[in-house]
């Protein structure tokens, strides 16, 4: 007998007991009462039992094995490789890895963005110097210095120097300088430069004004506008009109000696 046959029976038994349900009730077995009703199988409503939730899985493609995509993939027709292009193919392509060069590990130098920039000495218009200046690079002189300016290379004045200046190449430009100029290279002076000193260089070209000795081994080229108070000793010089020269010009600075261009006496037997 069933769980629900054994309950049936015992609420029965019990209904009977308190004299609920009388002997017709239990002699009548076609008669039924709204317990026997509610007791029946049909009666009892089975549980309701919840479904579970299916989750949404969204479809994966299906994807072919190789052999399948092998078959599906259209058969594709070579196209014949001409000669032309085989050589270009050969000689573009890439080697294999074991065959390219190894990269270098090794870091370049840098290099310094001033490395091809000459060195310059620069004294600014508004700044004065007391002392010898002494350089192994170009100097340009925009200021005043009081003292020597020693330099092996080029220099250039613009400014006021009273000292000595010794040099490669002087450049004069609307300078006042008071000392000796010694080159060894050629000197240029500008129509509005001024020099209280001698000049010694291997060439000159000069259209200002100087009051001193000036000894040139090379050549000397005097402007328009030169103005020399004092003695010239050159090889070759050159005069423009409007120049003007105060002193003994002296152009035999060559090495000969006066006996080998002049004889000491003229001799009356080489008369005709």
């Amino acid at each position: 007998m069933s769980l629900k046959d054994n309950f049936s029976q015992a609420v029965k038994e019990i209904l009977k007991k308190d004299s609920m349900v009388g002997n017709d009730l239990a002699k009548d077995q076609n008669k039924k009462t709204e317990l026997d009703r509610y007791l029946e199988p049909s009666a009892v409503s089975a549980p309701v039992v919840e479904e579970p939730k299916q989750q949404y899985v969204e479809p994966q493609p299906v994807r072919a094995s190789a052999p399948e995509r092998q078959q599906e993939a259209p058969a594709q027709t070579e196209r014949p490789v001409q000669p032309e292009q085989r050589n270009y193919y050969q000689q573009t392509a890439r080697p294999a890895p074991s065959q390219q060069a190894p990269r270098a590990t090794a870091y370049s130098p840098i290099e310094s963005p001033y490395s091809d920039v000459e060195e310059q000495t620069f004294i600014s218009r508004n700044t004065i110097i007391e002392g010898n200046v002494r350089s192994f690079a170009n100097v340009t002189v925009e200021g005043s210095i009081k003292g020597d300016i020693q330099s092996t290379k080029n220099a250039s004045i613009s400014g006021k120097l009273v000292g000595d200046l010794d040099c490669n190449n002087a450049s004069m430009i609307g300078s006042q300088m008071q000392g000796n100029i010694t080159s060894k290279g050629q000197v240029k002076f500008d129509r509005d430069s001024l020099i209280l000193g001698n000049i010694g260089a291997q060439y000159l070209e000069m259209n200002g004004k100087v009051r001193g000795n000036i000894d040139i081994i090379g050549k000397a080229e005097f402007k328009s506008d030169a103005y020399i108070i004092g003695d010239i000793n050159v090889s070759t010089l050159t005069v423009s009109e409007g120049a003007t020269i105060s002193g003994h010009v002296n152009t035999t600075y060559i090495q000969d000696a006066p006996s080998t261009v002049f004889p000491e006496m003229i001799s009356m037997t080489e008369l005709g």
